[in-house]
C-alpha cells in the first residue's frame, strides 16, 4: 500500500512541474483580455415626444491595447459623457425604439467613432451594450 501511494505521489511530482510551462508556452488562451466598464446609463423611452420612463445600458470596452488600459481608465468621465451623446444620437436617428436598441451596430459604430476620436484606432477591440433594467414610469 505504501508503494503503491509513493509510486503515485512521485508520478504526480514529476507531471506538475511541467504542467505550468505548457500553459505558460500557449499564451494563456483562457485569460480575458483587459476591459473598462461604464457605469450604467439612463435611456429615455420616447413615446409621442414625452419621455414615459428610463431604462438603464451597461457598456463594456474590451481593450486591445493592454498599454493604453491606464489612460482610458483615467479618461472613464469623458467615455461616460461620449457614450451618452451616442446613446442619445441613437434615440433621435431612431436606433432605440422605446426603450430597445433596434440598430445595435450603428450605436457600436457611433461609440467606436467616439472612442477612436479619444484614443486612436485598435486600441478598443470590442464594444458590449448590455440593457440592465427598466425604471418606472414617470407619472
Amino acid at each position: 500500500m505504501r508503494r503503491l501511494l509513493y509510486a503515485f505521489g512521485l508520478a504526480l511530482f514529476l507531471t506538475l512541474p511541467s504542467a505550468p510551462s505548457a500553459v505558460a508556452n500557449e499564451g494563456a488562451p483562457g485569460a480575458l483580455p483587459p476591459s473598462v466598464r461604464i457605469k450604467p446609463l439612463m435611456v429615455p423611452v420616447v413615446n409621442a415626444g414625452r419621455i414615459e420612463k428610463y431604462t438603464q445600458v451597461e457598456v463594456n470596452l474590451e481593450i486591445g491595447n493592454a498599454l493604453k488600459l491606464g489612460e482610458v481608465q483615467l479618461s472613464i468621465p469623458r467615455l461616460q459623457d461620449a457614450i451618452l451623446t451616442a446613446i442619445y444620437k441613437g434615440v433621435d436617428e431612431g436606433w432605440i425604439v422605446r426603450g430597445n436598441i433596434a440598430n445595435v451596430p450603428a450605436l457600436r459604430r457611433r461609440i467606436d467613432e467616439s472612442v477612436i476620436a479619444m484614443f486612436g484606432k485598435d486600441v478598443v477591440s470590442r464594444i458590449l451594450i448590455t440593457p440592465i433594467a427598466r425604471q418606472s414610469s414617470l407619472q
